[in-house]
């Protein structure tokens, strides 16, 4: 909560929000749902690490994500593309569409 306050003091248009403790390397996507309500509305928000499936992706969007940065879950897959395309997948559509 204390970078969010010094980050909205800076000029950037993004504000990047890691759901990766980098003390116990502890993931969760309760620290965006938490931080970004403290965002200011003209910010764009970065969801950071701890992103798997389309669901999360929509998940955060309801909480004014909408740019991502992802690693780990795409750097695991054989088919990175193929994870790539399902992750991005709608999953609010009918058959991810």
């Amino acid at each position: 909560a204390e970078e969010v306050k010094r980050e909205n003091r800076l000029k950037s248009p993004l504000i990047g929000i890691n759901n990766r403790n980098l003390k116990t390397f502890e993931v969760t996507l309760d620290t965006t749902r938490t931080l970004a309500r403290m965002v200011e509305p003209e910010r764009m928000i970065v969801g950071e690490s701890g992103l798997y499936t389309p669901e999360d992706l929509a998940d955060l969007a309801r909480y004014g994500v909408r740019t991502l940065l992802i690693g780990e879950s795409l750097m695991r897959q054989d088919d990175v593309t193929g994870a790539t395309r399902n992750l991005l997948a709608n999953p609010l559509m009918p058959n991810g569409a």
